[in-house]
């Protein structure tokens, strides 16, 4: 087993409610960065005002979005200034990850294989099953400025660009491990196989 640091935590935040609006609008008003949150295996919960928020992904959300396996969401700093230049415009976290990392590079899919571990004060917590967050035509067509959702066909190549993790990972946490806090500044590590010789 091979370990990588990709880098600390600069953002974490939580969906209060799902950002997709009726309508279909991307509307990125129930993003709430905090300073802490506990992950486990329901999801995520932010720490803000001495009082605990569920994410909208989170297990016991009532609006809950999104099905089990899906405990977090991982973006990264390099995305985000990659979308800048493509868009014009592309602020930290608008995507609505939970973990924003400090990471220049490029991040693929092949490049999270295995385990991504995120290290704090209280102890790794382990996040596996590692999936692509796929781009949807609301969050490309608020990248555009537009005032309503585009055709697929219209934002194409903007959906290739977003595509391959550009947008953000998700993943879980096995059934039964504890949560764990996690802060600003904890780190994000990658767990990797070790390449099988000869």
């Amino acid at each position: 087993m091979s370990a990588r640091l990709l880098g600390e935590i600069v953002l974490l935040q939580v969906q209060r409610m799902p950002v997709k609006m009726p309508g279909g609008r991307y509307d990125p008003q129930p993003l709430l960065a905090v300073n802490e949150a506990l992950l486990g295996p329901d999801g995520v919960v932010g720490r803000h005002d001495g009082a605990w928020v569920l994410d909208a992904h989170h297990a016991a959300h009532p609006a809950r979005r999104g099905s089990a396996g899906r405990a977090v969401s991982l973006g990264f700093t390099g995305h985000y200034r990659l979308m800048e230049e493509h868009f014009g415009e592309a602020p930290r976290g608008i995507g609505g990850e939970n973990i924003v990392v400090e990471c220049p590079e490029r991040i693929f899919l092949k490049d999270l294989v295995g385990e991504v571990v995120v290290r704090g004060a209280e102890g790794d917590l382990a996040l596996t099953g590692v999936k692509v967050a796929a781009p949807c035509l609301h969050f490309t067509s608020f990248l555009l400025g537009l005032d309503r959702v585009a055709e697929r066909p219209e934002v194409a190549e903007h959906l290739e660009f977003l595509g391959e993790g550009m947008r953000g990972f998700v993943m879980g946490a096995d059934p039964g491990t504890a949560p764990r806090l996690v802060r600003l500044g904890d780190q994000v590590w990658v767990h990797s196989p070790s390449p099988t010789s000869g």
